[in-house]
This record gives C-alpha cells, sequence and structure tokens, in this order.
C-alpha cells in the first residue's frame, strides 16, 4: 500500500489538466510547493487539480463501473475477464490495482489542497473551496467502500514514506463520510458562478445515495432510509424533470438544469483532445463499416453492448428508447445529426416488436427494402438492413455521442454526468420503498415515467404502488441511466448481484449452466466485493486482510 498511497505532491499536484475556465493546467514545478501553494495562483491551481482527478478516476475504461452486470455484455473485443465474469478476478487485477490507486491518488490530492487550505491566507473564499474539497474526498471513499468494504481511512498530506496502514470497518468508513459531507454541506453554496462546481445540492444528492447504500448493510442506522429520503427530496427540491429525455443528453447541452454534479471536458483547457478527454462514447458508442476516420467519424469501440435484458425492458411508449439509441445508421455516421434525415438513405436500423408482426408485412410497408432487406431477430430486436451489409448486430448507445470529437480518436469531450435529477428521484423512491411506503415510492417513479412517456402515452406509462418491488426499481434504473456509471453499485447496494447476473448476463450465465458459480472464491466465499491489490497487501506493514473470496 505504501506505493499507492505514498505520492509525490510537487508532480501530482502541478502536471494535472483543469477542467474549462476554472481549471487550469499551470505547471510550476521548479517552484517550491510550500511558497506556491500560499499564492493566490498557486492555491488555485492545486485546487483545480484536486478536481481533475474526477477524469482520472472516471475518465477512462469504465469497466468496474458497468461490467459484469445484468446490463451490458462483452461486444466487439474482449472484455477483462476477471471485472466482466469474476471466476478469475484474483488479487493481482490490474484494473482493480489501478482502480485502487486512482482512487488514493485522488484522496491524497484532495488532503493536499485541504492542508495548504489552512496555511494559504491571500485567497477568498477558502472555506468555501475546504467544503468542495471534503465533497471530493468523500466521493472517492464512498467508491472505495463500495468496492472493497472498509479501507484505510487518509486524511494527512503525505510527504514522507508511510508504511503501515490498518483497516478499518466498512461501517466506520461510512461514518467518515457522512461526517464529510455534511462538513461540506455547511461550506459550500447553494449556487456557483461556474458550473461544475459542488454545491449544496450535489452534496445532498451524495449523502441520499450514501444514506440509501448504508442501510442495506449489517450495520445501518435505523434512520438510514429516511435520511436518504429526506436528502433526496431536499435535492430535488421541487424540480420537475421539464426536460425530454432526449435533450438532457443532446449533444453540446451538458450544463442543462437537470445535471446536479459532472465531471467537465473542455477542448480548450486539453492538451490534447484526442487523448485526454473520456471513453465514455466509445465503448457504448458503434463500431461500424471501418476504423472511424477512415469512415469520416470517431473510433468508437462498441466494447460494452446491452445485454438483451436490456432491449426487452422497453416498449412502444417509452421515449427512452430512441432517445438512448441509435436506430437508424447512415453511410457516415454522424450524417444522423449533421444532415437531414429525409435526404439519407438508412444502411442499418433497428424495431421493436411493437412495430410489426411479421416481416412479411413489414416488408409490404417498406416498399424500398422489400426485395433487398436482410431481417433477422435478436430476442425481442428486429434488425434490418440492406444485404451484404456488415457491421454492428445490436443497438448501440448513443446519449454519450460526440460529434465534435476528432475523426479517428476514441476520446470524447463531453462532460460525464455523475449525479442528474431524474437518479434524484429514483433514489428517492428507492429509500421509500424500503421504507415500506409503495405511495410515495410509485409517486417518485412515476414522475421519471412520465417524463419518459410519449406524447399522450403518460396514463400508459404509469405504474400503481403495488407494482413496486426492487426488480421494478432496478428495471426503472435500467432504463434511465443507461451507460452511465452506476450499474455495478446499484446491484452490489441491492444484494442481487449474483442472481440478476445469473439471470440476464450471457457469459455468467453459461458459467451457471455449466455447473460452476463464477462468484465462488477460492476460500468458498463469494466474490461480492472486489480484491484489495495484492501489493498493497504486500507493502503494508499494518494490518491489512484481504477480502472474503480471494484467500488470505
Amino acid at each position: 500500500m505504501k506505493k499507492i498511497l505514498l505520492i509525490s505532491v510537487g508532480i501530482v499536484t502541478l502536471f494535472i489538466t483543469g477542467c474549462q475556465d476554472f481549471l487550469v493546467e499551470d505547471n510550476k514545478s521548479n517552484v517550491v510547493a510550500d511558497k506556491y501553494y500560499l499564492t493566490e495562483s498557486g492555491y488555485a491551481t492545486l485546487f483545480s487539480s484536486c478536481y481533475s482527478t474526477l477524469r482520472d478516476v472516471y475518465g477512462g475504461e469504465p469497466y468496474l463501473f458497468c461490467a459484469g452486470t445484468d446490463m451490458y455484455e462483452e461486444g466487439r473485443s474482449e472484455q477483462p475477464e476477471g471485472i466482466s465474469e469474476y471466476r478469475n478476478l484474483l488479487s493481482e487485477d490490474s484494473y482493480v490495482k489501478s482502480f485502487f490507486s486512482d482512487c488514493y491518488q485522488a484522496i491524497q490530492m484532495c488532503n493536499t489542497g485541504l492542508y495548504y487550505n489552512e496555511l494559504t491566507e491571500e485567497v477568498s473564499g477558502l472555506e468555501q473551496m475546504k467544503g468542495e474539497l471534503r465533497f471530493l474526498r468523500a466521493n472517492y471513499y464512498f467508491l472505495l467502500v463500495q468496492s472493497f468494504g472498509g479501507v484505510s481511512i487518509v486524511t494527512d498530506m503525505i510527504s514522507e514514506p508511510v508504511t503501515a496502514f490498518d483497516r478499518p470497518s466498512a461501517a466506520d468508513v461510512y461514518t467518515f463520510i457522512i461526517d464529510e459531507l455534511k462538513e461540506s454541506l455547511a461550506l459550500v453554496p447553494e449556487t456557483q458562478t461556474q458550473f461544475g462546481r459542488v454545491t449544496k445540492r450535489a452534496v445532498r444528492h451524495l449523502l441520499s445515495k450514501v444514506y440509501l447504500t448504508r442501510g442495506y448493510q449489517s450495520y445501518a442506522e435505523a434512520d438510514d432510509f429516511s435520511n436518504a429520503a429526506s436528502f433526496a427530496e431536499a435535492a430535488i427540491n421541487g424540480q420537475g424533470l421539464d426536460l425530454s429525455f432526449e435533450e438532457v443528453f443532446s449533444p453540446g447541452n451538458e450544463q442543462n438544469p437537470e445535471v446536479i454534479f459532472s465531471i467537465q471536458y473542455d477542448r480548450v483547457s486539453m492538451l490534447d483532445p484526442k487523448q485526454d478527454g473520456n471513453m465514455q462514447s466509445a465503448f457504448f458508442g458503434p463500431y461500424y463499416g471501418g476504423e472511424g476516420a477512415s469512415e469520416k467519424y470517431p473510433y468508437r469501440s462498441s466494447r460494452l453492448v446491452s445485454t438483451k435484458y436490456v432491449f426487452d425492458l422497453f416498449n412502444e411508449n417509452d421515449s427512452r428508447w430512441e432517445a438512448s439509441f441509435m436506430t437508424v445508421y447512415y453511410d457516415k455516421y454522424y450524417d444522423y445529426y449533421d444532415k437531414d434525415p429525409e435526404s439519407l438513405d438508412a444502411l442499418y436500423y433497428y424495431v421493436l416488436p411493437w412495430a410489426f408482426d411479421d416481416t412479411t408485412s413489414w416488408r409490404n410497408e417498406n416498399i424500398e427494402h422489400r426485395a433487398e432487406a436482410l431481417i433477422w431477430r435478436y430476442g425481442d430486436i428486429w434488425w434490418a438492413g440492406p444485404l451484404g451489409i456488415v457491421g454492428v448486430s445490436v443497438p448501440t448507445v448513443r446519449k454519450f455521442d460526440d460529434p465534435s470529437s476528432d475523426f479517428g480518436t476514441s476520446s470524447s469531450t463531453r462532460d460525464i454526468f455523475l449525479a442528474r435529477l431524474g437518479e434524484t428521484y429514483l433514489i428517492a423512491a428507492e429509500a421509500y420503498f424500503k421504507m415500506d411506503d409503495n405511495i410515495k415510492a410509485a409517486a417518485k417513479i412515476n414522475e421519471v415515467r412520465k417524463r419518459a412517456a410519449k406524447p399522450g402515452k403518460e396514463s400508459q406509462m404509469e405504474i400503481t404502488p403495488s407494482d413496486v418491488d426492487i426488480d421494478l426499481i432496478l428495471d426503472e434504473r435500467a432504463r434511465e441511466l443507461i451507460g452511465e456509471y452506476h450499474r455495478w453499485f446499484d446491484l452490489a447496494r441491492t444484494g442481487t448481484l449474483v442472481e440478476r447476473t445469473k439471470l440476464y448476463n450471457r457469459e455468467i450465465r453459461d458459467w451457471f449452466n455449466n455447473g460452476i458459480n463464477p462468484f465462488e472464491g477460492i476460500d468458498g466465499n463469494l466474490k461480492l466485493l472486489r480484491p484489495i491489490p495484492q501489493e498493497a497487501i504486500d507493502l503494508n506493514s499494518g494490518n491489512y486482510p484481504q477480502n472474503p473470496g480471494y484467500g488470505s
């Protein structure tokens, strides 16, 4: 653990690019940190670098957030087997190690920011900044405790080698997170002039999720679910879901009123937009007809494709189907955004079973494709396209499409939404359900479904209190949050990881069908948490036991 937590402050805090106008890179590596960070410009650089750590944790390959769940399975490229199928998930896993390390490096950056916050005198707004840094630090600890259980709580800036860390309980970590967020709530403002900085609403949203998650645990407090509901209601604060679902995710509309907290990306502030952006669009976007640049659109890997379970969630009344998935493909993919669709010929398009009863009637109604169309079925999805065309086989997520990104690159400069109002409603619904108040739970879910309804179909989208159970809540979260970085944590929180992946994930189901439980570890325990990286254990002289399922 020494190598992971021991960080050279002078390097880490000075070589991270910033986000938009309040996060600007400033390389001052030739200046002594103690002097530089006491100045107004120096502390501003350090503060912005703390926000930039969000990119390090969330901006790369999203396997730990999404793979190995009921919603996503292997697409064009192989997934890391340990993360996606669990059976060979070992303590040496490189993805787990990177995630663990990135979170602690981000925490150490925040610790450094908080250390100099107490010493700096020239900067205005220091108390507010302190609240923002404590929010960021709490968010990283929340990622860690959900993924690994109890982890070391480090709050000091480390400038000299430390070789021994003990491992407190997960209950202790949750207590720390909640205390941090309450301190943050008292310090940050209701609104910020710079979009992307922490507000009270962002803190309330995260507090609601922390309380909700702890409420499922054996060490839960009696009022966790009621606290989750209260903080979610405070974050909602009477705001309705007034934008259409497509408007929320429309390219260029990332700073809309429903975004509570997001990771900022901006071409102007990035050294290399082709490399320094995020991979959300690349992983869920389409691979079709070439390697990106040759077909005049950014490369997309289509590595995480939706399972049949996801497609089967939708019906003809739900606008989120077309808003979430690219159902029509053109010769140049981004012609969808840039040109009049009436002037273009579709190469592919997808329709669900409510669109036609059989292929014969479909051919008769679509004369231009009647003779030459190849039609086949994937679960409840019908696929249609001209004969001879080879490409993607199932609809891909388009919520994160970035028409402005450079040709041939997998890097997107669109923001990553970490918290938005639609999810806040669903957090409140889940909390009310756990409080046995299905009337309020249904009301919150219906607000989400009403916005998702096609015009005139609002009543058909309504559910009743008797419909509410954990499966309905998870199904609704799946429809609303496709491709967003929540699903592994949703299943881990609700204790449904094994059950739902066995039911809906093809690779994991195949293991079970062959008589093998891929979650069963070498010590007979289930792998319900990620393994503590072996290097962190080997380098630590303190008491730091491994998680169940991974041996001693």
